[in-house]
């Protein structure tokens, strides 16, 4: 009987040496499957509202990585294009790509990933794609590199083998350039024993390096490593793909004529974030298959983030994530936020009388009851099948209103985006936030825009119109409403009224109008020539020619659209319901980072939940409260100035108590000043204290207050 090589009497190690196998692909993917987190199976998986939330943000991520493809897919293609000519001849100069990601966007990784896929699919297997963080000098950098090529994973062990064929161990640190060409030499053996002089470098593949943080980086390891690498153009096919987020210029500030003469640079511009960000809301968040909407406040304040502080699509989609999840946790009310009248009416079917409870308990219903009579009001508090009919039918008004919101603004944006100084912005996302927090009709700027419109060219409105209509053209809802089909027949009726305009008319009338002007100017003197002319200036009853006419109709059938379907969210029933204006989200979304580190250092219980640091108020100071926070709250009590003797003769006294007569000095142990020197540093890190020229054995408090 055979005996298991792994079995043994007494507890063991086994070692096989030189049998270590790599997982396969298939290992790999099992055992990322039995990783992976069932998030189906959570505690809120039976309830309404998380199945809709799930579905509806399954749906949403979806669409933006399509909508990320189809962006990046223009840039991205021109260049893996340039990888695959990089070196279809004989080069003398690292081919090397510029890609201009944009100032302040961190979340471009998503476009490198993205590129480093779609290479290794088409092009190379061999790609490494480089981070600052781990390239602190030019050992760890080639270490890096080296380790990401030779290893179709990143990681790269002390024991790993280097190549499965020949079984080679080597150290992380002995990994060099000569080592990558032995193992590239070996990996591409059988081209070169063929026809080792007639050998074409189409055969090889390329050894793609990929720096999508090049501003990061250290000026003098980047500039060592393409010196190096230049010298091994001849034998390794380097192909270098920086990515850099401010401007080209950046490139040759980083890099002398020494290094920048070893790289043959071409330049790709990528798109701006903030054209990403309105891609993004227009496609998808905009569209008539999002019915969760954000509220003025909450969209403002999504926007300013984004705008002000991080540039970031992928934290502004975040935010919208937790929007979602804080609406819909509201309860199952929130499953009614869809666009399908069929699973609408189906969800209202299934509410139970604490779901329907759930509905009444939301602001505008109150506004509801008010508004009906005194029976119709019993019947709604009480009767729940009367009340599941009235909220199905306001249900089904709002889904119509948000499709026709959208519609409108973005019929609204082509009219106004190009006029003087553009009162309502120039986004799509200018007006969203200003009809979703007020009535947009109603504003100054609405009326200036309108104002603007009745000074238009005939060309101009003409081709606005055009547009409108177009953009019409592929909307169902206005195929299928009569009140919406005839809106669009009438702006078609208006644009073949101006294509079809007699000019010659319309000057002929602008023509009689003026000379019939100097003719009853010229029988008056000077002084009521004057006064004439004064008053035309002031006069608004002026006679209108065929087009002016046109015009003003034109704009007071749009302006009539506008104020009867660009109405204030709040205005319907039930709103809450598919709008999120909860702006109390703010403080979870920005955190006040000084006074989570004042609650941490002050009642270090506060996050710690230990017995030990339990405080009866604020002011009090126990000795087993950590170092930093025993020093921190004694620095409370100090002015703007802190004796450093003092502050540790305070310290220790709580630290380590002991009696000492006036006249006998106190001995600290090192110990004790080490724990004290190193709670000064901190809060000195902190910001709360820095050290001052007035007196060099005092330190500047720089907060003020408890």
């Amino acid at each position: 009987m055979e005996v298991d090589q792994t079995v043994s009497v007494s507890k063991g190690v086994f070692v096989f040496k030189n049998n270590f196998k790599p997982l396969t692909k298939l290992v790999k993917s099992k055992r990322k499957q039995k990783n992976v987190v069932n998030y189906q199976n959570t505690a809120f998986s039976s309830n309404a509202w998380y199945q809709s939330y799930s579905s509806l943000w399954q749906n949403i991520e979806e669409k933006i990585e399509n909508l990320n493809n189809a962006m990046f897919s223009s840039v991205l293609s021109r260049l893996v294009n340039f990888v695959k000519s990089s070196h279809d001849f004989d080069v003398e100069e690292i081919p090397t790509a510029a890609l201009l990601t944009g100032i302040n966007m961190p979340d471009h990784a998503a476009q490198f990933k993205s590129l480093s896929n779609q290479i290794k699919e088409s092009v190379t297997p061999h790609v490494a794609c480089l981070h600052s963080q781990d390239c602190q000098n030019i050992k760890y950098l080639i270490e890096n590199m080296i380790g990401q090529l030779v290893k179709e994973d990143e990681s790269f062990s002390d024991e790993d083998s280097l190549s499965d064929s020949t079984r080679t161990h080597l150290k992380k640190s002995q990994l060099n350039l000569s080592v990558l060409q032995c193992w590239y030499e070996n990996m591409y053996q059988e081209h070169s024993q063929t026809s080792p002089k007639k050998q074409k470098t189409k055969n090889k593949k390329i050894l793609v390096i990929i720096i999508s943080d090049f501003e990061s980086f250290n000026a003098e390891v980047l500039q060592k490593f393409i010196l190096i690498a230049s010298c091994y153009i001849r034998v390794l096919p380097f192909v270098f793909i920086f990515g850099i987020a401010t401007s080209i210029s950046t490139l040759h500030t980083s890099l002398p004529y020494k290094v920048s003469s070893k790289i043959c640079v071409k330049v790709f511009n990528s798109q701006r974030s903030t054209c990403y960000l309105n891609e993004i809301l227009e496609n998808v968040f905009f569209s008539t298959s999002c019915p969760f909407q954000m509220g003025g406040k909450v969209f403002n304040l999504f926007i300013d983030i984004f705008l002000f502080y991080d540039l970031s699509v992928n934290n502004f989609i975040q935010n919208i994530k937790y929007a979602m999840a804080e609406h819909f946790s509201y309860g199952n009310a929130m499953a009614l936020c869809s666009f399908n009248k069929k699973e609408t009416s189906a969800i209202i079917a299934e509410f139970s009388h604490e779901d329907l409870e759930n509905v009444r308990h939301l602001l505008s219903f109150r506004k509801l009851v008010e508004s009906e009579t005194y029976e119709n009001q019993i019947r709604l508090l009480t009767d729940d099948d009367y009340f599941a009919n009235v909220l199905t039918e306001e249900i089904v008004k709002l889904q119509k209103y948000i499709r026709r919101l959208h519609i409108f603004l973005k019929c609204l944006l082509i009219l106004v985006e190009d006029l003087p100084k553009a009162p309502l912005g120039q986004q799509l996302r200018d007006l969203y936030s200003v009809a979703t927090a007020k009535n947009i009709t109603n504003s100054p700027e609405y009326k200036e825009c309108f104002k603007l419109l009745g000074f238009q060219s005939m060309e101009e409105l003409s081709k606005k119109l055009s547009k409108i209509l177009d953009y019409l053209e592929d909307k169902i809802l206005f195929k299928h409403e009569n009140k919406m089909k005839d809106f669009y027949e009438q702006l078609e009726s208006f644009v073949d009224s101006m294509n079809n305009f007699n000019m010659a008319e319309m000057e002929e009338a602008v023509v009689e109008i003026e000379n019939n002007e100097q003719v009853a100017l010229k029988s008056l003197d000077r002084k009521q020539f004057k006064e004439k002319l004064f008053g035309m200036t002031k006069s608004q009853n002026q006679p209108l020619n065929r087009y002016e006419k046109l015009r003003e109709k034109i704009i007071t059938t749009l302006s009539q659209a506008f104020e009867e379907y660009l109405i204030e969210p709040k205005s319907f029933y039930f709103h809450e319901i598919f709008f999120f204006n909860n702006i109390s989200i703010q403080s979870n979304i920005i955190g006040s980072h000084r006074s989570a580190i004042h609650n941490a250092l002050n009642d270090p219980q506060y996050y710690l939940q230990c017995d030990c640091c339990t405080i009866p108020n604020s002011s009090v100071i126990k000795h087993t409260m950590p170092d930093i926070c025993i020093a921190y709250k004694l620095h409370l009590e100090c002015g703007k100035i802190i004796n450093l003797y003092d502050w540790l003769q305070a310290f220790l006294s709580i630290v380590d108590p002991i009696e000492i007569d006036d006249e006998t000095k106190r001995i600290v142990s090192p110990e004790l000043q080490a724990r004290f020197t190193q709670c000064v540093a901190e809060l000195e890190y902190l910001g709360f204290i820095k050290s001052t020229k007035r007196k060099a054995d005092h330190v500047a408090r720089l907060t003020w207050g408890g």
